[in-house]
Protein backbone atom coordinates (compact mmCIF):
# COMPACT_ATOMS: atom_id res chain seq x y z
CA UNK A 1 0.00 0.00 0.00
CA UNK A 2 2.72 2.40 0.90
CA UNK A 3 4.42 1.72 -2.19
CA UNK A 4 1.40 2.43 -4.63
CA UNK A 5 0.77 5.19 -2.42
CA UNK A 6 4.15 6.85 -3.30
CA UNK A 7 3.98 5.66 -6.94
CA UNK A 8 0.60 7.67 -7.51
CA UNK A 9 2.40 10.65 -5.49
CA UNK A 10 4.96 10.99 -8.51
CA UNK A 11 2.13 11.22 -11.10
CA UNK A 12 -0.33 9.29 -12.93
CA UNK A 13 -0.06 5.26 -12.75
CA UNK A 14 0.06 4.21 -16.11
CA UNK A 15 0.12 0.75 -15.58
CA UNK A 16 2.84 -1.58 -15.63
CA UNK A 17 5.23 -3.27 -18.18
CA UNK A 18 6.64 -6.14 -17.72
CA UNK A 19 5.60 -6.03 -13.82
CA UNK A 20 7.66 -2.89 -13.92
CA UNK A 21 5.14 0.41 -12.56
CA UNK A 22 4.89 3.13 -15.41
CA UNK A 23 4.08 6.90 -14.14
CA UNK A 24 3.68 9.35 -15.81
CA UNK A 25 4.78 12.47 -14.20
CA UNK A 26 2.64 15.96 -13.82
CA UNK A 27 5.74 17.79 -15.25
CA UNK A 28 5.57 15.82 -18.33
CA UNK A 29 2.15 17.59 -19.59
CA UNK A 30 4.32 20.68 -19.86
CA UNK A 31 6.59 19.42 -22.32
CA UNK A 32 3.62 17.81 -24.29
CA UNK A 33 1.89 21.05 -24.41
CA UNK A 34 5.57 22.93 -25.55
CA UNK A 35 5.85 20.11 -28.11
CA UNK A 36 2.42 20.49 -29.33
CA UNK A 37 2.54 23.91 -29.96
CA UNK A 38 5.92 23.69 -31.92
CA UNK A 39 5.56 21.03 -33.77
CA UNK A 40 1.50 22.40 -34.62
CA UNK A 41 3.56 24.81 -37.07
CA UNK A 42 4.66 22.10 -39.31
CA UNK A 43 1.49 20.04 -39.19
CA UNK A 44 -0.06 23.41 -40.69
CA UNK A 45 2.32 23.57 -43.56
CA UNK A 46 2.34 19.91 -44.34
CA UNK A 47 -1.96 19.77 -44.63
CA UNK A 48 -2.96 23.44 -44.69
CA UNK A 49 -6.67 21.98 -45.23
CA UNK A 50 -6.34 20.79 -41.56
CA UNK A 51 -8.68 22.50 -39.00
CA UNK A 52 -7.45 23.94 -35.90
CA UNK A 53 -8.92 20.81 -33.55
CA UNK A 54 -7.27 18.15 -36.44
CA UNK A 55 -4.12 20.18 -36.71
CA UNK A 56 -3.51 20.19 -32.85
CA UNK A 57 -4.27 16.61 -32.12
CA UNK A 58 -1.74 15.41 -35.06
CA UNK A 59 0.53 17.59 -33.01
CA UNK A 60 -0.48 16.24 -29.88
CA UNK A 61 0.41 12.76 -31.46
CA UNK A 62 4.01 13.61 -32.09
CA UNK A 63 4.52 14.20 -28.30
CA UNK A 64 2.70 11.08 -27.54
CA UNK A 65 5.40 9.28 -30.16
CA UNK A 66 8.47 11.05 -28.15
CA UNK A 67 7.08 9.80 -24.60
CA UNK A 68 6.84 6.36 -26.48
CA UNK A 69 10.25 6.22 -27.22
CA UNK A 70 11.52 7.74 -24.19
CA UNK A 71 9.19 4.83 -22.60
CA UNK A 72 11.08 2.10 -25.20
CA UNK A 73 14.20 3.55 -24.02
CA UNK A 74 13.78 3.13 -20.46
CA UNK A 75 12.42 -0.50 -21.03
CA UNK A 76 15.34 -1.03 -22.68
CA UNK A 77 17.71 -0.20 -19.34
CA UNK A 78 14.95 -1.74 -16.99
CA UNK A 79 15.05 -5.64 -19.35
CA UNK A 80 18.78 -5.79 -19.60
CA UNK A 81 19.08 -4.99 -15.73
CA UNK A 82 16.32 -7.58 -15.07
CA UNK A 83 18.45 -10.25 -17.45
CA UNK A 84 21.28 -9.28 -14.19
CA UNK A 85 18.91 -10.17 -11.58
CA UNK A 86 18.24 -6.31 -10.81
CA UNK A 87 14.79 -5.35 -11.17
CA UNK A 88 13.19 -2.21 -11.94
CA UNK A 89 11.09 -0.53 -9.62
CA UNK A 90 9.49 2.24 -11.42
CA UNK A 91 9.55 3.33 -14.55
CA UNK A 92 8.93 7.49 -14.37
CA UNK A 93 8.51 9.52 -17.68
CA UNK A 94 9.18 13.42 -16.48
CA UNK A 95 9.68 16.63 -18.71
CA UNK A 96 13.09 16.05 -19.26
CA UNK A 97 12.38 12.31 -20.61
CA UNK A 98 12.84 9.81 -18.14
CA UNK A 99 14.23 7.21 -15.63
CA UNK A 100 14.12 4.22 -14.36
CA UNK A 101 14.91 3.63 -10.85
CA UNK A 102 16.44 -0.25 -9.52
CA UNK A 103 16.02 -2.19 -6.35
CA UNK A 104 20.30 -1.72 -5.65
CA UNK A 105 23.56 -0.57 -7.91
CA UNK A 106 24.61 -2.76 -10.30
CA UNK A 107 27.50 -5.14 -8.86
CA UNK A 108 29.91 -4.74 -12.21
CA UNK A 109 31.40 -2.21 -14.66
CA UNK A 110 30.46 -4.46 -17.75
CA UNK A 111 27.08 -4.85 -16.41
CA UNK A 112 26.48 -1.17 -15.64
CA UNK A 113 27.77 -0.78 -19.00
CA UNK A 114 25.02 -2.81 -20.72
CA UNK A 115 22.19 -0.88 -18.87
CA UNK A 116 23.49 2.14 -19.76
CA UNK A 117 23.61 1.85 -23.43
CA UNK A 118 20.83 -0.75 -24.10
CA UNK A 119 18.77 2.99 -23.98
CA UNK A 120 20.73 4.43 -26.68
CA UNK A 121 20.39 1.62 -28.65
CA UNK A 122 16.81 1.18 -28.10
CA UNK A 123 16.35 4.80 -29.62
CA UNK A 124 18.64 4.41 -32.58
CA UNK A 125 16.78 1.13 -33.83
CA UNK A 126 13.62 3.46 -32.98
CA UNK A 127 15.10 5.45 -35.39
CA UNK A 128 15.98 3.44 -38.38
CA UNK A 129 12.48 1.68 -38.17
CA UNK A 130 10.39 5.22 -38.56
CA UNK A 131 12.80 5.56 -41.17
CA UNK A 132 12.65 2.04 -43.33
CA UNK A 133 9.17 3.35 -44.48
CA UNK A 134 10.03 6.60 -45.63
CA UNK A 135 12.29 4.66 -47.74
CA UNK A 136 10.54 2.13 -48.81
CA UNK A 137 7.03 3.63 -49.75
CA UNK A 138 5.73 6.19 -50.69
CA UNK A 139 4.12 7.54 -47.24
CA UNK A 140 1.36 10.18 -47.24
CA UNK A 141 2.14 13.93 -45.92
CA UNK A 142 0.78 13.55 -42.73
CA UNK A 143 2.57 10.23 -41.86
CA UNK A 144 5.76 10.90 -43.23
CA UNK A 145 5.68 14.35 -41.37
CA UNK A 146 5.54 11.85 -38.23
CA UNK A 147 7.71 9.26 -39.46
CA UNK A 148 10.50 12.17 -40.11
CA UNK A 149 10.13 13.49 -36.94
CA UNK A 150 10.30 10.03 -34.83
CA UNK A 151 13.72 9.65 -37.14
CA UNK A 152 15.14 13.00 -35.88
CA UNK A 153 14.23 12.81 -32.97
CA UNK A 154 14.96 8.76 -31.85
CA UNK A 155 18.31 10.00 -33.54
CA UNK A 156 19.30 12.74 -31.61
CA UNK A 157 18.15 11.52 -28.01
CA UNK A 158 20.64 8.51 -29.03
CA UNK A 159 23.82 10.55 -30.19
CA UNK A 160 22.71 13.28 -27.43
CA UNK A 161 22.63 10.51 -24.47
CA UNK A 162 26.02 8.69 -25.02
CA UNK A 163 27.73 12.09 -24.38
CA UNK A 164 30.34 11.21 -21.80
CA UNK A 165 29.05 12.83 -18.57
CA UNK A 166 26.89 11.96 -15.82
CA UNK A 167 23.17 12.30 -15.62
CA UNK A 168 23.40 10.92 -19.60
CA UNK A 169 23.93 7.24 -19.82
CA UNK A 170 27.41 8.00 -21.58
CA UNK A 171 28.11 9.48 -18.49
CA UNK A 172 27.21 5.46 -17.08
CA UNK A 173 29.47 4.55 -19.87
CA UNK A 174 32.21 6.93 -19.13
CA UNK A 175 31.67 5.84 -14.83
CA UNK A 176 32.16 1.81 -15.68
CA UNK A 177 34.78 2.28 -18.08
CA UNK A 178 37.25 4.25 -15.33
CA UNK A 179 35.45 2.08 -12.91
CA UNK A 180 36.73 -1.34 -15.29
CA UNK A 181 40.37 0.44 -15.30
CA UNK A 182 40.71 1.55 -12.00
CA UNK A 183 38.87 -0.87 -9.97
CA UNK A 184 37.23 2.11 -8.24
CA UNK A 185 33.49 2.99 -8.76
CA UNK A 186 33.76 6.07 -6.89
CA UNK A 187 36.29 7.44 -9.16
CA UNK A 188 34.24 6.75 -12.30
CA UNK A 189 31.40 8.40 -11.28
CA UNK A 190 33.74 11.05 -9.92
CA UNK A 191 35.20 11.38 -13.81
CA UNK A 192 31.90 11.45 -14.67
CA UNK A 193 30.19 13.71 -12.69
CA UNK A 194 33.21 16.48 -13.52
CA UNK A 195 32.54 15.75 -17.14
CA UNK A 196 29.06 16.21 -17.11
CA UNK A 197 29.30 19.63 -15.49
CA UNK A 198 31.69 20.02 -18.75
CA UNK A 199 28.94 19.50 -20.95
CA UNK A 200 26.61 21.65 -18.71
CA UNK A 201 28.64 24.66 -19.84
CA UNK A 202 29.41 23.62 -23.40
CA UNK A 203 25.56 22.31 -24.42
CA UNK A 204 24.09 25.56 -24.40
CA UNK A 205 27.70 27.66 -25.48
CA UNK A 206 27.55 25.40 -28.48
CA UNK A 207 24.06 25.93 -28.87
CA UNK A 208 23.56 29.35 -28.62
CA UNK A 209 26.88 30.19 -30.57
CA UNK A 210 26.16 27.95 -33.46
CA UNK A 211 23.63 30.44 -34.88
CA UNK A 212 26.10 33.36 -34.20
CA UNK A 213 28.77 31.74 -36.15
CA UNK A 214 26.59 31.79 -38.83
CA UNK A 215 25.83 35.28 -38.69
CA UNK A 216 22.61 34.92 -37.24
CA UNK A 217 20.98 35.18 -33.71
CA UNK A 218 19.79 32.16 -31.77
CA UNK A 219 16.07 32.07 -31.23
CA UNK A 220 14.53 32.78 -28.07
CA UNK A 221 13.04 29.20 -27.56
CA UNK A 222 16.47 27.92 -28.56
CA UNK A 223 17.78 30.01 -25.77
CA UNK A 224 15.31 29.15 -23.28
CA UNK A 225 15.88 24.93 -23.88
CA UNK A 226 19.65 25.51 -24.17
CA UNK A 227 20.14 27.04 -21.05
CA UNK A 228 17.27 24.87 -19.10
CA UNK A 229 19.19 21.60 -20.35
CA UNK A 230 22.44 22.84 -19.45
CA UNK A 231 20.67 23.58 -15.70
CA UNK A 232 19.57 20.35 -15.97
CA UNK A 233 23.03 18.71 -16.81
CA UNK A 234 24.72 20.64 -13.91
CA UNK A 235 22.28 19.84 -11.19
CA UNK A 236 22.52 16.23 -12.15
CA UNK A 237 26.19 15.90 -12.14
CA UNK A 238 26.27 17.44 -9.10
CA UNK A 239 23.91 15.27 -7.55
CA UNK A 240 26.22 12.40 -8.77
CA UNK A 241 29.18 14.02 -7.02
CA UNK A 242 27.74 14.23 -4.14
CA UNK A 243 26.49 10.66 -3.99
CA UNK A 244 30.33 9.83 -4.80
CA UNK A 245 31.85 11.57 -2.65
CA UNK A 246 28.94 10.41 0.43
CA UNK A 247 30.04 6.81 -0.19
CA UNK A 248 33.76 8.02 -0.39
CA UNK A 249 33.05 9.20 3.46
CA UNK A 250 30.68 6.36 4.58
CA UNK A 251 33.27 3.86 6.24
CA UNK A 252 33.75 7.07 8.75
CA UNK A 253 30.34 6.91 10.18
CA UNK A 254 30.32 4.43 12.61
CA UNK A 255 27.69 4.53 15.12
CA UNK A 256 29.72 3.45 18.20
CA UNK A 257 31.79 6.52 17.33
CA UNK A 258 29.45 8.96 16.72
CA UNK A 259 26.95 7.97 19.72
CA UNK A 260 26.12 10.53 22.45
CA UNK A 261 26.05 8.71 26.14
CA UNK A 262 22.69 7.68 26.68
CA UNK A 263 20.96 5.28 29.46
CA UNK A 264 17.51 3.43 29.64
CA UNK A 265 15.48 3.90 31.97
CA UNK A 266 11.83 2.37 32.55
CA UNK A 267 9.17 4.81 31.35
CA UNK A 268 7.70 4.53 34.88
CA UNK A 269 10.54 5.67 36.74
CA UNK A 270 10.01 9.63 38.54
CA UNK A 271 11.45 12.30 36.52
CA UNK A 272 13.96 12.82 39.26
CA UNK A 273 15.28 9.39 39.70
CA UNK A 274 15.47 9.19 35.26
CA UNK A 275 17.84 12.64 36.08
CA UNK A 276 20.07 10.83 39.04
CA UNK A 277 20.70 8.22 36.41
CA UNK A 278 21.22 10.38 33.53
CA UNK A 279 23.45 12.40 35.93
CA UNK A 280 25.73 9.45 37.22
CA UNK A 281 25.79 7.97 33.37
CA UNK A 282 27.63 11.64 32.11
CA UNK A 283 29.62 11.62 34.95
CA UNK A 284 30.61 7.89 34.07
CA UNK A 285 31.00 9.15 30.71
CA UNK A 286 32.97 12.00 31.07
CA UNK A 287 30.24 14.59 30.04
CA UNK A 288 29.35 17.57 31.60
CA UNK A 289 25.24 18.02 32.05
CA UNK A 290 24.76 13.88 32.27
CA UNK A 291 23.55 11.42 29.24
CA UNK A 292 20.35 11.12 27.24
CA UNK A 293 17.82 9.13 28.46
CA UNK A 294 15.58 6.75 26.48
CA UNK A 295 13.14 5.43 28.30
CA UNK A 296 12.01 1.99 27.90
CA UNK A 297 8.53 -0.06 28.04
CA UNK A 298 8.01 -3.06 29.61
CA UNK A 299 9.41 -4.71 27.09
CA UNK A 300 12.78 -3.29 27.30
CA UNK A 301 12.01 -1.54 23.86
CA UNK A 302 13.34 2.23 23.34
CA UNK A 303 9.69 4.22 23.92
CA UNK A 304 10.41 7.68 24.37
CA UNK A 305 13.13 10.22 24.98
CA UNK A 306 13.43 12.46 27.89
CA UNK A 307 12.95 16.31 26.61
CA UNK A 308 15.52 18.89 28.00
CA UNK A 309 13.17 22.19 27.02
CA UNK A 310 10.17 19.75 29.01
CA UNK A 311 12.20 18.63 32.00
CA UNK A 312 13.61 22.32 32.68
CA UNK A 313 9.40 23.40 32.61
CA UNK A 314 8.66 20.70 35.45
CA UNK A 315 10.36 22.74 39.02
CA UNK A 316 12.88 20.98 40.87
CA UNK A 317 10.34 20.08 43.83
CA UNK A 318 7.78 18.31 41.83
CA UNK A 319 10.51 16.08 40.00
CA UNK A 320 10.11 13.31 42.33
CA UNK A 321 6.13 13.59 42.10
CA UNK A 322 5.88 13.38 37.91
CA UNK A 323 6.50 10.35 35.55
CA UNK A 324 9.35 11.03 33.25
CA UNK A 325 7.24 9.99 30.34
CA UNK A 326 5.51 13.62 31.30
CA UNK A 327 8.63 14.90 30.09
CA UNK A 328 9.58 13.35 27.21
CA UNK A 329 8.30 12.96 23.52
CA UNK A 330 7.43 9.38 21.30
CA UNK A 331 10.63 8.17 19.68
CA UNK A 332 9.35 7.49 15.89
CA UNK A 333 9.22 3.74 14.75
CA UNK A 334 11.94 2.40 13.34
CA UNK A 335 14.65 4.69 15.12
CA UNK A 336 16.18 1.89 17.28
CA UNK A 337 19.61 0.68 15.64
CA UNK A 338 21.63 -1.83 16.27
CA UNK A 339 25.11 -0.13 17.78
CA UNK A 340 27.60 -1.76 15.52
CA UNK A 341 26.31 -0.65 12.30
CA UNK A 342 28.98 1.44 9.91
CA UNK A 343 29.22 3.24 6.62
CA UNK A 344 26.73 2.12 4.04
CA UNK A 345 24.86 -0.02 6.33
CA UNK A 346 24.20 2.24 8.37
CA UNK A 347 22.94 5.20 6.13
CA UNK A 348 20.57 2.41 4.81
CA UNK A 349 19.27 2.00 7.99
CA UNK A 350 18.45 5.41 8.32
CA UNK A 351 17.02 6.17 5.32
CA UNK A 352 13.93 4.44 6.43
CA UNK A 353 12.50 6.91 8.77
CA UNK A 354 13.09 10.52 8.81
CA UNK A 355 14.68 11.56 12.04
CA UNK A 356 17.02 13.69 14.32
CA UNK A 357 17.65 10.93 16.99
CA UNK A 358 18.41 7.39 16.43
CA UNK A 359 18.93 5.03 19.86
CA UNK A 360 21.52 2.74 19.63
CA UNK A 361 21.00 -0.79 21.50
CA UNK A 362 23.97 -3.11 22.13
CA UNK A 363 24.34 -7.10 21.41
CA UNK A 364 22.07 -7.84 25.00
CA UNK A 365 19.30 -5.11 24.10
CA UNK A 366 20.24 -2.40 26.28
CA UNK A 367 20.05 1.60 25.25
CA UNK A 368 24.12 2.09 24.69
CA UNK A 369 23.83 5.38 23.27
CA UNK A 370 22.11 8.05 20.72
CA UNK A 371 23.21 8.88 17.17
CA UNK A 372 22.05 12.29 16.22
CA UNK A 373 21.35 12.34 12.05
CA UNK A 374 23.69 15.85 12.19
CA UNK A 375 26.60 13.86 13.53
CA UNK A 376 26.26 11.36 10.63
CA UNK A 377 25.58 14.18 7.85
CA UNK A 378 28.23 16.04 9.29
CA UNK A 379 30.69 12.92 8.28
CA UNK A 380 29.62 11.99 4.83
CA UNK A 381 29.02 15.23 3.91
CA UNK A 382 32.28 16.66 4.55
CA UNK A 383 33.54 20.05 6.01
CA UNK A 384 30.73 21.93 4.34
CA UNK A 385 27.89 20.10 6.20
CA UNK A 386 29.87 20.73 9.20
CA UNK A 387 30.41 24.49 8.88
CA UNK A 388 26.71 24.71 8.25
Amino acid sequence: MAGATSERSEGLVLGRLLGVPVILARSWFVIAVVITLLFHGSVVRTAPDLGPVASYAVAFCYAVLLGVSVLVHELAHALVARSFGLPATRIVLTLWGGHTQFESDLPSPGRSFAVAVAGPVANGLLAVLAWLPLQLADVPPLPSLLLFAAVLTNAFVAVFNVLPGLPLDGGRLLEAVVWRLGGDRDLGTLAAGWAGRVLAVVVPVVALGWPLLEGSRPDIVTAIWACALGALLWTGAGGALQGANIRRRAPRARARDLARPAVGVPADASLAHALEIAAAAGATAGVSGGAWVVLVGPDGRPAALLDPDAVSAVPPDRRALVPASSAARALLPGTALPDHLTGTDLLRAMSGQSSEEWVLIDAGGAVSGLLLARDVVAVVMGSRAQTR
